[in-house]
Order: structure tokens, then sequence, then C-alpha cells
């Protein structure tokens, strides 16, 4: 459960991103929209995911501020992949949210580079070593997360087939 003023503040978050994001109005729009059905999805559901609506609030905001344009649409992918990650788990469909997270985390991750990238101003030897370290991170992170994620079926797999 969640802090009574964590809902109010990151509606609020949700506004402010909305209105101040020097995004085309359409995607601002969109984003505004994604964050919205978020943070409704967390007062209904409860889960996990309304807890990162910050983060991804402020990505949006940060993409568009350094005139990431392409990774800000690629972003819009984030509050579904989210809600659906959150959802699968709650199934207790591993497999699809094993995927779900790879998708999520990678899409981050591209999110990431490219805001460091374009408000650092890198290139070059640079932006060659920020993409090479980010990337090998990225895939360390997302393979052992899905894995782990894989183990825990398999875990409760073997306990239930004891148990019966």
């Amino acid at each position: 459960m969640r802090s009574s003023i964590f809902y109010p503040l990151s509606l609020l978050l949700v506004v402010l991103v909305a209105a101040l994001s020097p995004a085309p109005p359409g995607l601002r729009a969109a984003a505004g929209a994604l964050l919205l059905g978020l943070w409704t999805f967390g007062l209904v559901r409860g889960g996990r995911a309304v807890g990162y609506l910050p983060g991804h609030a402020l990505l949006f905001l940060g993409l568009s501020l350094v005139g990431a344009r392409a990774a800000a649409y690629a972003w819009l992918l984030v509050p579904p992949a989210s809600v659906a990650f959150e959802l699968s788990m709650a199934g207790g469909r591993r497999y699809l949210a094993a995927a779900l997270y790879g998708i999520l985390w990678l899409d981050l991750f591209a999110c990431l580079h490219q805001l460091v990238a374009m408000g650092r101003g890198l290139s070059g030897a640079g932006l060659l070593a920020w993409s090479a370290g980010l990337g090998v991170g990225a895939l360390l992170f997302v393979a052992l997360g899905g894995l782990r994620l894989l183990r825990a079926e398999r875990a409760g797999e073997r306990t239930a087939k004891t148990k019966g």
C-alpha cells in the first residue's frame, strides 16, 4: 500500500509533465494519457507498476527536454508494458512476464541511452564507450532478470509437484 500522499502527488506530476514538456502536442497528449492510465491502474489495482510512475514521467520529460523525439516515441511503450508486465505476473504467466520484462527494460535502457547521449552531446569515442558500456550492462541486467523470473516459476512448479 502506498502512502496517502503518493497518489495526489503523482497525479500532479503527470499533469506537470504533460503541460511542461516541449514535445509536440500529440506526443504530449499521448504521454499524458498513458501516464494517467498507469496512475488509474495503480489506484484500482494497487500494484507495483504505479510505483514506477514518477520515474517514467520524469524520463519522458527528460527525453523531450533534450530533443530526443525518436526516444520519446519509443517511451510510449513503457506505461502499457508496465501494466502488461504487472498483469502477467499477477496471473502467474511467468514466461509472458519474462518476455515483457525484456521488452520493457530494453526500451527503458534505450531511452536512457538517448537521454544521456543527447543531453551530454556525446559523439565519437565517448558515444561509443557509453553505448558499449550501457549495452553490455543492459543485456546482463535483462538476462539475469529474465532468468530470475523463469527460475522462480520452476521452483514453484517443483514445490507444487512435491506437495501434490
